[in-house]
């Protein structure tokens, strides 16, 4: 491709027509000195920088649209202020100063969420110390650990049915 064409001014990209409406990448020089070959760019390509990018028609009626909305908001904060104040200005306070009061419950759900977990962990220690029973009663030896936590069974079995007892009420 010889350099006595006409050409185009470049795209973005780069790319200039010649006089034919041949496209082309020109020749460039290297930062080394070599230089890079005129390369054709196929019929119908469009490289990602030449693509024009969408532009919104509304975007330049967005500086009207903005002073149009901020007059709206003043003139109804406006009004809202002047409601509130004139609400404020009917509404008569009671000397008294007594308000209802929702009825208080005696258990909270707090501590009926305690006590039930509660429950849930001594059903638990009990269903092991089951366990151990059982492998006493197969003759297997115990060790201390499991001794001290059988000592404990009625214990836990007497707070076990007081728990269950205040659940109920």
């Amino acid at each position: 491709m010889s350099s006595s064409k006409a050409i185009s001014n470049p795209t973005p990209s780069g790319i200039v027509t010649i006089d034919n409406n041949e496209r082309v990448i020109p020749a460039t020089r290297r930062a080394d000195g070599t230089v890079r070959k005129e390369r054709r760019v196929r019929p119908g390509f469009v490289p990602q920088e030449d693509v024009a990018r969408y532009k919104n028609p509304w975007r330049n009626n967005e500086n009207n649209l903005e002073s149009i909305n901020n007059e709206h908001e003043r003139v109804v904060e406006e009004d809202s202020l002047g409601q509130l104040q004139s609400k404020i200005s009917e509404m008569s306070v009671n000397e008294s100063n007594e308000f209802p009061t929702a009825p208080t419950a005696s258990i909270t759900i707090e501590q009926l969420e305690n006590t039930t977990k509660k429950i849930k962990v001594l059903e638990k220690k009990i269903r092991q110390m089951e366990r151990i029973k059982e492998k006493q009663a197969h003759g297997e030896a115990l060790k201390l650990e499991e001794e001290e936590k059988l000592s404990k069974l009625e214990s836990i079995q007497e707070e076990l049915r007081r728990l269950k007892q205040g659940d109920e009420e």
